[in-house]
């Protein structure tokens, strides 16, 4: 559950109750005493879960626990009274308002920030009426809706796609290599993903292998129509290990940021790249090696990208659902530097919220979440042609704790079964989906009002997008004035392995899997130098 929905439960939860009031008295003035210096709240404390508390069991977002269980920052929270005991996290400060830090926290993203001093977008937060209203000055006061448009934005404009180089070397079967990738209607081509030496803050490959596969790809490339892009980092580049606080490090002073975009353009130009995609997915998250003054140097690093590239080179910069992270980003302040954003409208569900939400069926990129997760976009004022709605070429399953119940919202005992090419438990390819689908001869089941589809087979059910939903999302997007669609990723849609011949009889640019292996090992057995 977002930070933003416990928030909103923690308010429903106080309307009616003493926590409301006509005037909104801080917690200072009730105390009769300054705010103390030090603020307890952070986001790094918020947990999901529901809103409710108890001895022994304080609020999930660090806000003030009171003898009716109620979760808050208002007095009625935190200052024992008559009424109502605090009983655990009594000094804590709200996330904006007349309650937080020294009065003076602003909402992030220009979120508006409500009279418990919760940042948010619902009507709840923004009302300027009634004894609950929106704090001016902390935010807006009033509900954003996403743009509307009557053109083709979408359907017209970008369409990105990644390609996950290390599936060649790594996926057991369905291997897909840069030539055989179907470019027909892809704007943009991206290369996932490339390393950053954590030293020299140098550009290079994250698998040695990859250098076989950069020219091959890049060959791909058309003036006019296709674009082929490195992108840089990934998910798991900030998780422990010699990267974990790599791009803190290398945004954090103007030599280092230096060096990493001269390395950047010289490997662009010696590969042939016409663009670099920053996959850096979480700047200032601690335990994603990140530090609170990443936000303003990403804009910098941005910035400065934007100076040297001048008009021969793209920049992208992908951009997360959840508003504990997007925030981080600051994205109106990036903006000018950015061909464009790629939002990644996926994994909104999946098994990492069960142990606080339960083991329930969810779609992974539903559309209602998915439009809820924009909300902050339009708040901060993000131009929609220059963001590119994610589509995912994959689905996201379990294994249900009973076969009598398959349909949304019913448990699940585990993930499901690992596919038999892609390997990774909870998680099919498209291709593997489309299989299972003509093999056992399903009827996939249209999630209404989802903008997803499922199947369900044995005990395995499975939630996916195909070419039917992602019409649908496009189509979605042109009504929202959005630049493009961006695709994770398109070596999981197809794949046969390597060809035996090409189009034309020869084997093209694809080479054997001996020579594949030979060249592997002379690559790896040399200093490769960029």
């Amino acid at each position: 559950m977002p930070i933003l929905d416990i928030g909103l439960q923690h308010m429903l939860g106080q309307m009616g109750a003493n926590a409301t009031r006509a005037e909104n008295v801080s917690i200072a003035e009730a105390k009769g005493q300054p705010p103390p210096e030090v603020s307890k709240f952070t986001l790094a404390h918020q947990k999901d879960a529901p809103a409710e508390c108890g001895p022994g069991q304080p609020c999930t977002d660090a806000s003030c626990c009171n003898s009716e269980g109620k979760c808050g920052f208002k007095p009625y929270n935190c200052v024992s009274s008559t009424a109502t005991t605090c009983i655990s996290n009594c000094d804590a400060h709200a996330m904006c308002g007349v309650d937080s830090l020294r009065g003076q926290q602003k909402c992030k993203l220009n979120l508006c920030c409500s009279y418990f001093g919760y940042c948010g977008t619902t009507d709840a937060h923004c009302t300027t009426q009634g004894q609950t209203p929106c704090q001016p000055g902390f935010g807006d006061c009033q509900v954003m809706s996403a743009p509307t448009c009557t053109t083709k934005t979408a359907s017209r404009g970008r369409r990105v796609a990644y390609y996950q180089g290390g599936n060649v070397a790594n996926r057991a079967c369905d291997q897909v290599y840069p030539s055989q990738i179907n470019t027909i209607g892809l704007t943009h081509l991206n290369f996932a993903f490339a390393s950053i030496d954590p030293v020299t803050f140098c550009v290079t490959a994250a698998d040695p292998r990859d250098f076989l596969l950069y020219h091959q790809f890049t060959s791909l490339s058309s003036p006019h129509r296709l674009q082929t892009w490195i992108s840089i980092g990934g998910g798991g580049f900030s998780g422990p290990g010699p990267t974990h606080t790599t791009w803190s490090d290398l945004s954090s002073s103007a030599s280092n940021r230096a060096a990493f975009i001269s390395s950047l353009v010289d490997f662009m130009h010696k590969w042939g790249f016409q663009g670099a995609d920053l996959d850096w997915e979480f700047p200032a998250q601690p335990d994603s090696g990140g530090k609170p003054e990443d936000t303003a140097n990403l804009a910098l690093l941005l910035k400065e990208m934007s100076a040297a590239f001048g008009t021969k080179y793209g920049i992208s910069l992908a951009l997360p659902t959840d508003f504990n992270y997007l925030a981080a980003f600051d994205p109106i302040a990036l903006q000018p530097y950015v061909s464009f954003f790629n939002f990644m409208a996926y994994d909104l569900h999946g098994p990492w919220e069960a142990a606080r939400l339960g083991a329930l069926l969810r779609p992974q990129a539903a559309l209602p979440d998915i439009e809820s997760t924009l909300l902050p976009i339009w708040f901060d004022g993000i131009d929609a042609n220059k963001l590119n709605l994610g589509l995912p070429y994959y689905g996201r399953g379990a294994t249900v704790s009973s076969t009598s119940c398959v349909d949304l919202n019913c448990p699940y005992s585990s993930l499901s079964r690992p596919g038999q090419c892609s390997g990774e438990a909870g998680v099919l390819s498209l291709k593997e989906i489309q299989e299972i689908i003509a093999q056992r001869h399903l009827t996939p089941k249209v999630l209404p009002g989802i903008f997803q589809k499922s199947i369900t087979f044995d005990d395995q059910w499975i939630s996916y997008d195909d070419s039917d939903t992602v019409a649908e999302k496009t189509q979605w997007a042109d009504q929202h004035c959005f630049g493009g669609t961006m695709i994770w990723s398109i070596d999981l849609a197809n794949g046969n392995g390597r060809p035996t011949v090409s189009v034309d009889g020869s084997c093209g640019n694809v080479p054997t899997t001996a020579q594949y292996r030979r060249a592997v090992m002379l690559q790896v057995a040399s200093v490769v130098t960029i």
